[in-house]
């Protein structure tokens, strides 16, 4: 019986002593910090607003885990807030091609019809 109490205490001490204390997720609250800024850099109130929105609470809210010593759910709200201010970027880039690509059209049509004029008025 004395054996196994030692073995049990021998096991937990080693447990303790390989668990490692909490450390704050600090490269994900950086990265996370880094892509708001660069969305914010970017005109992205027309199309990603809402996602920068998402961004800035999501990372506010991994500030909030980290005071609250909740490490896993600071990493994974400051990886949401990463990926949401680079999902603003997307759509605002996705917007403005979509803008370019109306214009392209509208700019084509013009110069078919203008062609079309042409041919008629041509001998």
């Amino acid at each position: 019986m004395k054996i196994a109490n030692s073995i049990l205490l021998m096991g937990a001490g080693i447990l303790a002593s390989c668990a490692s204390p909490a450390v704050p997720p600090s490269k994900a609250i950086l990265a996370a910090e880094v892509a708001i800024s660069n969305a914010e850099k970017i005109p992205v109130q027309t199309y990603g607003n809402t996602e920068l929105m998402l961004a800035r609470l999501r990372l506010e809210s991994a500030r909030k885990a980290v005071e609250d010593e909740d490490m896993v759910l600071a990493e994974q709200l400051a990886i949401e807030s990463l990926l949401s201010a680079e999902l603003a970027v997307a759509k605002t880039s996705l917007g403005k091609a979509d803008l370019v690509s109306q214009d392209m059209k509208t700019q084509n049509k013009a110069i078919q019809q203008e062609m079309l004029r042409n041919r008629k008025i041509s001998p």
